[in-house]
């Protein structure tokens, strides 16, 4: 009997010291006495950044030494061409089809990161009242879309994907912000386009919109993406920014309910929409095969439809830097 007593002494006291030496880690790993490093991030307006939101919210970028300022953007391709073109920007949040078209003319760039996957972000809507209930309505349709983004390489996929011809409907290159506006002002009589532009547009029409299944024919991915320059002089703020993108992950598989409220306010959506195709997107950091193989398949669609001068495949592990995501989630670095 007493040595009962004494072994459980024993297990109570190991458990005692666990958890103020865990108390002890947790409220050190909150106190960030380094010098900060600074990353100026464009990050799209949607909900594919959410573990960025998240993080901004619960003080995970400060937690781990980095000091970031979020300029927003109403695509990934806007925030990837200011960054490309225009400077003010190291790193941003984009699509594989912008990282695609830029590949064929330069190499200032790579992919740290994924950070979301889904296979719902994406469709085509159309207009009732303009005669479309099914995909072979688009007929001779004016659909709108943004050239260079991935709406535009979906919209093809679609088109093939249901016995169309991309020569039986007129595509309209429109911004991404003006996609919602041209449809119900009825310029246009469809839209490719992603979240949160499909719920507007639906909410706008009301009873007189359509939304097709995207029956996954694409998996779209959103990576953190910094410019060369960056990527090689400051290493240390890419490790620091993904680890506390990691905790933003395991906030989101822990607290649901809370990380929808977040993402639903940053963004301006109603949280009932928000919780219903919450489970569309896969939030995680990670680097896979399938980043190279989708890339790789737009690249030869922009070949063969004459987007681009060239006509060589760029080879995609160029693009990819693994260093950082190494660092932080070995087991999240799955490119072999």
């Amino acid at each position: 009997m007493i040595k009962k007593i004494i072994v459980a002494l024993f297990v109570i006291v190991i458990a005692v010291e666990g958890f103020f030496l865990y108390q002890t880690y947790s409220n050190s790993a909150k106190k960030f006495t380094g010098p900060m490093e600074k990353i100026t991030l464009g990050a799209e307006k949607s909900l594919m950044p959410t573990l960025v939101w998240i993080a901004e919210s619960k003080g995970y970028f400060a937690e781990n030494g980095v000091d970031v300022t979020i300029k927003e953007y109403d695509s990934g391709r806007a925030a990837f061409t200011s960054m490309l073109n225009e400077g003010g920007l190291d790193m941003v949040t984009v699509a594989q089809t912008p990282v695609m078209f830029n590949s064929f003319d330069r190499s200032d760039f790579a992919i740290v990161s994924a950070m979301v996957s889904s296979y719902n972000e994406i469709t085509v809507l159309g207009r009732r009242d303009r005669g479309i209930t099914k995909p072979g309505d688009l007929r001779g349709k004016k659909v709108g879309m943004t050239k260079g983004s991935s709406g535009q390489y979906f919209l093809d996929l679609f088109l093939s994907s249901n016995n169309l011809h991309l020569s039986e409907v007129e595509k309209v290159d429109l911004p991404t912000s003006q996609l919602v506006s041209n449809l119900t002002a009825g310029s246009v009589d469809a839209i490719s386009t992603w979240q949160p532009h499909l719920y507007n547009a639906q909410k706008a029409l009301g009873g007189e919109s359509v939304i097709f299944p995207t029956r996954k024919i694409l998996r779209v991915d959103f990576y953190f993406v910094p410019n060369q320059q960056f990527l090689q002089n400051n290493p240390e703020a890419i490790t620091r920014f993904l680890q506390a993108l990691t905790q933003a992950e395991e906030f989101i598989k822990t607290h649901k309910d809370e990380a929808i409220a977040i993402a639903s306010g940053r963004v301006g959506l109603e949280k009932d929409f928000v919780s219903s195709v919450w489970d569309d997107y896969q939030f995680g950091l990670f680097l896979d095969d399938t980043i190279i193989r989708t890339i790789e398949n737009e690249a030869q669609w922009a070949i063969q439809n004459k987007l681009t001068d060239k006509t060589k495949v760029p080879n995609y592990l160029d693009y990819i830097s693994v260093d950082a995501l190494r660092k932080v989630a070995p087991e999240k670095m799955l490119i072999k």
